[in-house]
């Protein structure tokens, strides 16, 4: 059997944006592409089979193990290893290619590596040459370093050379791919780190980070680089700020789980003691933890039937001051909500890990992990922030940032409606096979600006004559100043069940019904929760704005404006929101 001369070796993990040009760029030179693929769900592995490359399967443990056992399958006398992200230039693909044609006169071959940064090729600020050694002969090398920054280190007695020419790094394509570098990248260097722990100290951390940024767009000279330089050193800066940050968290995390005699965190407890919705939006984050975790939920008494409905979810605890549940079984709780009165209910039942807002007093006063990020203006979603303070449990936990995902987390499973519906005097009648039934629920008990009451009454008129049966929903608070409701009762497809349910019932009767349209409100993250179609309508300003609050679920969508009518309401057509219900039925939904 003839043995290849030269293998190319390389790892990935979702890389379908960058694996075909590193492959192309080896093709003449390798006589064998070898690539380790670590679970991609994109088409990185087929595009890699498509362009020759021996695709091989292995679970990530590092990058110096992935690399070291990637370079133990190749079959050449020599291995030349890329990350997915680089390629060969031209003036280096030339020169290796002349470099078989000759006997080599070392063990191992170091290349300048080119980086681009948003499209601009990075010359200064220590970021070139940044000389490589990335080609030796099969069994003088191994990678070793500190995850996650490998190095290959030829064996000892073991010689180098150079190669000119520029292996090409394509590293960030804008500056949020390079943040979310930096905080993979400070998870791994957290976990491996083994410094002393002075370094990691709030009052150390800016000086370390305050000359990283002196070091790379002055001494370095990054300014040479302009806009590129200028950004590269302060996200830099950044990165060894949140390095030594997560390092001196991670340390702090592991003495007050030895103070209270424990070794990990096992049980984790998820603090939502507020509004309806917002425990439904929170849900998904309990769901996400439970696939690592033993999660428990604790709620408000009158939320209890949301948290009991969630599929994902394990026990559900009711606050109450007058009969407090036990806390001191939990390793840890999230606190998305800044219930001061539980924080310290937390804190004195002796639970080690409690992470929470420390943007609030006195509630910080009773958590001893901070998450110092503002919701109000964020643009994130409060699921979002949800997820940002759970993976305060363990560094290295990755934020899910795609809400698709969420909605399977979040999802409810409400009582079924032809059991509940013989408990309600005259409910059997409300549910017609055959029919579309939609909900509206007008009332929002304050929390949003609203659709005025007009235009509900204009979509229950649009949806009638389109066939549908249409159900009014809320309380009889909410129905107090709607001088219409009597006229409405006698249509035969208008059904009024307000002040007619409770919340457990309530949820059933949505899982049954086609859609529903509300503004922010609790049943209107239930009905996303549930799975149901819904239409949430918002106004553009913060901080009840769709950017933090639109409801999450395959069926659901929102519409949301900046112009109020005469009354102060939300300026948006019946059409508008018809359409957009109508879309979601026909399996295309889309927010504006």
């Amino acid at each position: 059997m003839n043995h290849p001369f030269l293998s190319a070796v390389i790892i990935c993990f979702n890389e379908e944006r960058n694996i075909v040009r590193c492959l192309e760029s080896l093709e003449g030179v390798a006589d064998e592409v070898v690539v380790v693929d670590s679970g991609s769900t994109d088409a990185t592995v087929e595009l890699a089979r498509s362009l020759g490359a021996r695709v091989l399967h292995h679970p990530f443990e590092g990058h110096i193990q992935q690399k070291n056992w990637a370079a133990e399958q190749a079959g050449g006398a020599w291995i030349l290893s890329l990350d997915a992200d680089e390629a060969l230039g031209e003036e280096l693909k030339a020169n290796i290619a002349r470099w078989k044609t000759q006997a080599p006169e070392a063990d191992g071959y170091a290349f300048n590596r080119l980086t681009s940064y948003c499209g601009h090729w990075v010359r200064h600020g220590g970021w070139y040459p940044d000389r490589k050694l990335r080609l030796w002969r099969a069994g003088c090398a191994a990678w070793s370093g500190e995850n996650p920054h490998d190095r290959l280190e030829m064996v000892e007695g073991r010689t180098t050379q150079r190669i000119s020419g520029d292996l090409l790094h394509f590293s960030y394509y804008t500056v949020a791919d390079h943040i979310r570098q930096i905080r993979y990248f400070s998870d791994i260097a957290a976990r491996a780190y083994s410094g002393p722990v002075w370094m990691t100290w709030p009052i150390v951390r800016p000086f370390k980070a305050g000359f990283q940024w002196l070091k790379n767009a002055i001494i370095r000279g990054g300014w040479r680089d302009g806009w590129a330089g200028w950004t590269i050193a302060k996200w830099s800066a950044f990165a060894t700020s949140e390095k030594y940050r997560k390092a001196n968290e991670l340390a702090r995390k592991r003495r007050a789980l030895q103070r209270a005699h424990r070794t990990d965190v096992r049980r984790v407890l998820v603090c939502r003691t507020d509004a309806l919705g917002d425990v439904a939006v929170t849900l998904p984050v309990v769901g996400w933890l439970a696939e690592r975790f033993e999660v428990d939920v604790l709620v408000r008494p009158y939320a209890e039937p949301v948290a009991t409905a969630h599929v994902h979810g394990g026990q559900v605890l009711v606050w109450d001051k007058r009969q407090r549940p036990d806390f001191s079984n939990y390793d840890a709780a999230i606190l998305a909500y800044p219930d001061a009165g539980v924080a310290r209910a937390l804190k004195s039942a002796g639970v080690p890990i409690r992470i929470g807002t420390g943007r609030r007093w006195p509630f910080a006063r009773f958590v001893n992990f901070r998450n110092r990020t503002s919701r109000k203006n964020s643009g994130h979603h409060e699921t979002w922030h949800g997820f940002e303070l759970a993976s305060g449990l363990h560094v290295g936990m990755r934020l899910p940032e795609n809400p698709a995902e969420w909605g399977n987390w979040g999802h409810l499973q409400a009582n079924a409606w032809e059991r509940v519906s013989e408990t309600i005097a005259g409910a059997s009648a409300w549910i017609a096979p055959g029919r579309r039934h939609i909900i509206l629920h007008a009332g929002s008990n304050n929390s949003a600006t609203n659709w005025s009451m007009a235009n509900y009454e204009a979509f229950m008129h649009r949806a009638l004559l389109e066939g549908c049966r249409v159900l009014w929903t809320g309380t009889e608070a909410d129905a107090t100043t709607w001088s219409n409701r009597a006229a409405w009762n006698q249509h035969p497809d208008v059904i009024d069940t307000i002040g007619k349910l409770a919340l457990t019932e309530l949820m059933s009767l949505i899982q049954v019904c086609d859609g529903l349209v509300a503004s922010s409100t609790g049943p209107l993250h239930l009905a996303s929760g549930l799975g149901r179609p819904c239409v949430g309508l918002y106004g553009k300003a913060a901080p009840i704005w769709p950017e933090r609050w639109h409801p999450i679920g395959p069926k659901a969508t929102w519409l949301a404006t900046n112009q109020l009518d005469a009354h102060g309401s939300l300026a948006i057509g019946v059409d508008a929101v018809w359409q957009a219900l109508t879309g979601v039925w026909e399996g295309s939904p889309s927010a504006e």
